[in-house]
């Protein structure tokens, strides 16, 4: 069958011309359920839909074509129960081209925030806003010819945003033009992007799916990690997600919920305020600091222990705590150099939190966030809960690392503090 664009089906029925991130009221528009047909119709290879608007339906249905006796099938798959009460499971079933019209087109936008429509060529994001409006986001496939800029390796990377991928936030940033290729001087956020989006995905299955996950960013500046995360858990991957950003900034915050509404990112919202005095009334599943100043980074450690997150990814910053007291015979002649003390005392601060964190239950690794040469800043902490661990006991290691550093660090102090006062 020849392809079929989303801009000639919506030029037919409603004389509509499509651009990237164009919004439009869907009501304006004759028959939606021809404009599904259609582009099922192109050799669509993956629909989903998430985002619920309420508990009445799935989390998310996932449909992909099947072939049964030489007929083109869909394979609806609806998720049902719940895992944390172990009645969780799914139902798979296979229909025809038109109850799939039917199905869909009584889903969205009315019970669902957003569809994903992909085909071999072009995929479709559909955001359901809550005032009726619905933004369409239109990629082309990724170019096969890399346009990595010169003096890098010739071996396209496969990142997790890809070249020739039309991404907004990207484009307001100024690392991305609006045909998707990135801008040379900015190839280094790019990579630092998806680096970032690397070390998510590999705890992405730590995740609950069976319910929307809180994510809070704490320090988020202007979030374009923020919005890369939102872009990778929501819209590319149809996870169900609240993602709350926290800066001291008003004006950087005003900018950030400014985008947000461009973007049509209804779950992503911005706040202001500091990380020790925050606050939040839900169960919080991930807690994220990245390059928050000296200790603002153990409150956001302490934070992510106490509402026993699943997953905690911290890049300290600037480490001033123990600098100022940090002594001993064993060390003296490397404290002698300003230099090296401050490193020194960086690394025994993140190890400090790295085995608290391990203390407290968490699996833990120490990584390089990004290369060296780009910022001195690159390490990351992320912690991990192990199943039903909630505390053991501080290593002989451990403690003798303590003693060699001659003070306690904030985080430790908060969360004994927290111990006694319960």
């Amino acid at each position: 069958m020849p392809s079929i664009s989303l801009c000639d089906i919506m030029y037919r029925n409603a004389g509509i011309n499509f651009l990237n991130n164009t919004k439009y009221f869907i009501g304006i528009m004759k028959d939606f359920k021809q404009l599904i047909t259609g582009l099922i119709n192109a050799g669509t290879t993956k629909i989903s839909l998430s985002k619920p608007f309420n508990k009445e339906v799935p989390a998310n249905v996932r449909i992909r074509p099947v072939s049964i006796k030489g007929k083109t099938l869909y394979q609806v798959t609806t998720p049902i129960g719940d895992k944390r009460e172990n009645t969780y499971k799914e139902i798979h079933e296979n229909i025809g081209l038109t109850e799939l019209s039917d199905r869909i087109s009584a889903w969205f936008p009315a019970g669902y925030g957003q569809i994903l429509i992909e085909t071999a060529d072009e995929s479709y994001t559909m955001l359901a806003g809550r005032k009726g409006n619905v933004t369409v986001i239109k990629n082309k496939a990724v170019s096969k010819q890399s346009s990595v800029p010169a003096g890098m390796h010739n071996k396209e990377k496969q990142y997790l945003i890809k070249e020739g991928t039309y991404v907004p936030f990207l484009e307001d940033l100024g690392i991305m033009t609006k045909d998707g290729r990135i801008v040379k001087s900015k190839f280094d956020k790019f990579r630092q992007i998806n680096r970032y989006l690397e070390f998510v995905d590999d705890i992405l299955d730590k995740l609950p799916t069976d319910r929307k996950v809180t994510i809070i960013d704490f320090g988020c500046g202007r979030s374009y990690l923020t919005f890369a995360l939102y872009y990778y858990l929501s819209v590319k991957n149809n996870r169900s997600i609240h993602i709350i950003g926290l800066d001291l900034k008003s004006d950087v915050i005003a900018n950030c919920n400014r985008l947000r509404d461009k973007y049509g990112y209804d779950d992503l919202e911005f706040i202001q305020g500091d990380i020790e005095h925050f606050n939040n009334d839900t169960h919080v599943d991930m807690v994220i600091s990245l390059h928050a100043c000296d200790t603002a980074t153990d409150y956001a450690l302490f934070k992510g222990i106490k509402w026993n997150a699943e997953v905690i990814m911290a890049v300290p910053c600037c480490q001033h705590e123990l600098n100022s007291v940090i002594s001993g015979p064993e060390i003296d002649g490397v404290l002698q150099y300003g230099i090296l003390k401050d490193r020194l005392s960086a690394v025994i601060t993140d190890a400090m939190r790295a085995n608290i964190l391990k203390e407290w239950g968490y699996d833990t690794s120490v990584l390089e966030f990004i290369d060296m040469e780009h910022t001195p800043k690159n390490i990351m902490i992320r912690a991990v809960k192990r199943n039903g661990m909630t505390r053991k006991g501080i290593s002989e290691k451990e403690e003798r690392l303590e003693k060699l550093a001659g003070a306690d660090i904030t985080l430790k102090r908060l969360l004994e503090n927290e111990k006694n006062d319960t």
